[in-house]
């Protein structure tokens, strides 16, 4: 509340013409600094409203400042130069030089803005024990992140809202990510880049869901939605796809393998043996100098002449790093050959299977695969719509619920259509709008048009489909025309800014506000 109340006072523009005094930047470089930042003061209130889970503005605006004053250069790119066009080559618009703090940007307020925020350390990373997802989560989440931080700058103008789908990176990962969003209470990304307590974002996200949407959807959120990163990044990274696809083959011998206890078990000890033996053979060469000096021929006679083995000594460290990396086996051999070990083991190599059992690496490019994965999220992700909306009592948190839906269905789903629009996933949103809208009137959180529920859930529907910023300011109202309904919204009271028609139906018991301009939210 202090950071909100001082925000108002702190003359945010005057800090930044401060800062771009004491810069060597071009006057092109600031002007265009200061035209986004005057766009983004003036409009974050409004993004604040439409989106609700956001920085606040004093926090986001200090964060911009404070990465313009890390910056030492910045190159405008002009469209039509030959700078232009290598950029373009690399699919890229904009470039960061992180340890030297230099950005390279194609001379727009958007892109310049993206280059900004990559001045930041801050970038999630993954621990090696989560092989599969350990490159393609971090991408998923970062990507994500740098897409939100402009996205105030893209899509809010100081008086209206609109989606600018050509400007943002991966419409996929865009979604993904609001669904992650819309679903915690919080914004991850938020918490991981402030808390300093914050340590692993998987336990953090896993143990929220889990309190939030029980054990069972928690493994079906995390098996699509790791399916899903996995997807998309390896259209991005031929590397990894090599990876993943020997990951994968990997994976199902281990299967088979572990399926039988008797025959795993006797394998893993087989295997201790081998090591232990090895470890054995190798201690004793290093304490006997004949056998020591017989091992350095023997190996330098099986090497070319650029790798042999410089002397003993060099051989002495070799076979240490050797024995350490069979000791370290040995241990592994031991956790699994331990009951508890080997049943947690098994479960993991289950897991990993399912997430990635169907993905065909040889149609990475094809989006056919994927985009059956995202609908199948988006059907869990209202499904556990439906679990939040239930624990949802306080009014101002179903009036959040209701801007974020409303946000949510009005993203792009892909490069046609918007999430509403998209075949199957339109008869789910329905029926969580019914729900929402009806406990929104058991609340008394709005005002009713009839008394005939399910007509008014009807009519209220409509307004989801607005882009209007505040809705807790519209008022509506209910005409008849031609034996037709009309729904009017009111900004002001005095002219509509939409009349829609409602495909409503009345019985003649029903009393009906007709003609009547009322308040939308009580």
């Amino acid at each position: 509340m202090k950071e909100e109340i001082f925000s108002k006072f702190k003359d945010f523009n005057r800090e930044l013409e401060k800062i771009l005094e004491t810069k060597d930047f071009s006057k092109n470089a600031k002007n265009l600094l200061l035209s986004l930042f005057y766009k983004i003061e003036t409009s974050y209130n409004d993004y604040a409203i439409v989106k609700r889970k956001v920085k606040t503005k004093h926090a986001y605006l200090t964060e911009i400042l404070q990465n313009i004053q890390k910056c030492k250069k910045i190159e405008l790119i002009l469209p039509n130069t030959k700078e232009y066009e290598e950029l373009k080559k690399r699919n890229i618009l904009h470039e960061t030089d992180f340890i030297n703090k230099k950005i390279k940007a194609f001379a727009n307020e958007i892109e310049l803005l993206y280059a900004i925020f990559e001045l930041n350390d801050f970038k999630i990373f993954l621990n090696e024990k989560y092989n599969l997802v350990r490159n393609a989560f971090p991408y998923l989440l970062n990507l994500a992140n740098d897409m939100n931080n402009v996205e105030v700058l893209r899509d809010f103008n100081a008086w209206s809202w609109n989606t600018q789908k050509k400007s943002i990176i991966d419409l996929r990962v865009n979604l993904i990510y609001e669904n992650i969003k819309l679903l915690l209470n919080f914004d991850i990304l938020e918490r991981a880049q402030n808390d300093t307590q914050f340590d692993d974002i998987l336990v953090i996200l896993s143990e929220s869901m889990t309190a939030l949407y029980g054990t069972k959807n928690t493994d079906d959120f995390f098996k699509l939605l790791f399916k899903i990163s996995i997807m998309i990044y390896i259209q991005k990274s031929e590397i990894e796809q090599i990876r993943l696809k020997n990951e994968k083959k990997d994976i199902i011998e281990e299967l088979e393998q572990i399926k039988n206890k008797t025959e795993y078990i006797e394998r893993i000890t087989k295997e201790k043996k081998q090591l232990i033996n090895e470890v054995k053979r190798l201690d004793l060469i290093v304490n006997d100098k004949n056998m020591l000096t017989k091992e350095f021929n023997t190996r330098n006679n099986k090497l070319p002449e650029n790798k042999k083995i410089f002397s003993i000594s060099d051989l002495e460290e070799k076979i240490r790093r050797e024995k350490n990396r069979l000791l370290r086996r040995i241990d592994i051999c031991n956790f699994n050959l331990q009951p508890n070990n080997y049943i947690e083991k098994k479960k993991q190599i289950q897991k990993d299977y399912s997430i990635i059992k169907d993905i065909d690496f040889e149609k990475i490019n094809n989006n056919e695969q994927l985009y059956k994965t995202i609908y199948k999220f988006q059907i869990l992700f209202i499904k556990l719509l439906f679990i939040k909306l239930e624990k949802t009592e306080q009014k101002q948190e179903l009036i959040d619920m209701f801007y974020e839906f409303r946000y949510y269905i009005l993203l792009p789903y892909n490069d046609n259509i918007l999430v509403c629009e998209k075949d199957g996933l339109n008869s789910e949103i329905s029926k969580f709008q019914d729900e929402l809208i009806r406990k929104l009137y058991v609340h008394k959180v709005i005002n009713t048009m009839s008394t005939n529920e399910e007509a008014d859930i009807k009519i209220i529907k409509n307004i989801l489909s607005l882009r209007t910023i505040y809705l807790e300011g519209i008022y509506i109202e209910l005409v008849l025309k031609n034996k037709e309904y009309y729904l009017n919204v009111y900004e002001d009271k005095e002219t509509p800014e939409e009349s829609i028609k409602v495909d409503v139906e009345f019985n003649k018991k029903d009393k009906i506000r007709l003609n009547k301009k009322i308040k939308l939210f009580i």
